[in-house]
């Protein structure tokens, strides 16, 4: 029996749409992406839905059935593989809210502070090697386009030029440096929707010279706000105005060896920087302050 798709997301439905035909770039145990053109789909034997994952029923380990290099036709309905089939027909649509404008409320620098020493106590534990709070080119974007960013001086936020040192840093399927910015971009970005400001925006060329190709795009969506339900739970339940995010915080943060607490360091240092720039406290400092025990 062919294997069936419990839900697909609308970036994914988009790809099959327009019948082209993919490629199989990476193969992992419960995972598979597949390039078509400039855009990914992700196959994914799990239930963490996203946009541009097609959710696979059953929990069965891939690892040798599906070869990298090995083509896929995309159909509205079904994408083609050697395996068989992977029916789309009656999947459940997944899409992202952070599309969607919202009124939202900025965390203040205690809840904020909170959050990042959360993060800091997990980087101590890990066993993945140098983390990305030691990374040089962390704390020049910090200091160097986040602060003055707080402290009103805004240009420097809006530079690719001062996002790139962090591209392609660190080791891992996505580097540390790229699940950062993923967050700081993808939430600054939200905001900004939301607020009706001016937003980030690092040219997909840039970001291509940079990285992977699968990491490049999955930067390409995030900016756009097509995030997973967990990035989106917890960028939601940081803006709600409750103070109370540390739930969704330790379940992304929990992803992958550094990934998910890269990830979330970026949400909240990007938030604080906002939160500081509208002259509420001083967020930033506070959380540089934990980060880095000043």
């Amino acid at each position: 029996m062919n294997p069936r798709a419990s839900n697909i997301g609308d970036l994914a439905a988009r790809i099959l749409s327009t019948g082209i035909w993919g490629e199989v770039t990476r193969v992992f145990p419960r995972s598979v992406y597949v390039r078509s053109e400039d855009d990914f789909i992700l196959l994914l034997w799990g239930e963490l839905k996203s946009p541009m994952t097609i959710n696979i029923e059953g929990g069965n380990n891939v690892g040798g059935r599906i070869r990298v290099g090995e083509r896929c036709g995309l159909r509205r309905d079904a994408l083609e593989l050697d395996m068989g089939e992977i029916d789309v027909r009656n999947a459940e649509m997944f899409r992202s809210t952070l599309l969607d404008s919202r009124k939202i409320v900025l965390p203040n620098g205690p809840a904020l502070a909170k959050g990042v020493a959360m993060l800091r106590s997990l980087y101590d534990v890990s066993p993945s090697g140098p983390a990305l709070i030691t990374d040089p080119a962390l704390k020049s974007f910090v200091r160097g386009t986040l602060s003055p960013f707080a402290s009103g001086r805004s240009t420097g936020i809006y530079s690719p030029a001062r996002y790139l040192p962090l591209i392609g840093r660190g080791g891992g399927f996505t580097p540390a440096g790229d699940d950062f910015v993923c967050g700081v971009v993808g939430t600054f970005n939200y905001v900004a929707r939301c607020r009706k400001f001016r937003q980030v925006i690092i040219p997909p060329a840039l970001l291509q010279s940079r990285t992977i190709p699968e990491s490049a795009t999955i930067l390409r969506y995030s900016a756009k706000g097509y995030f997973d339900e967990g990035m989106e739970k917890l960028i939601l339940g940081t803006l709600d105005g409750s103070g109370r995010f540390y739930n969704e915080l330790m379940s992304v943060a929990h992803r992958g060896h550094t990934s998910g607490i890269d990830m979330s360091l970026g949400v909240l240092l990007g938030e604080a920087a906002m939160a500081q720039s509208s002259g509420e406290g001083s967020a930033l400092k506070e959380c540089i302050d934990v980060l880095w025990n000043l």
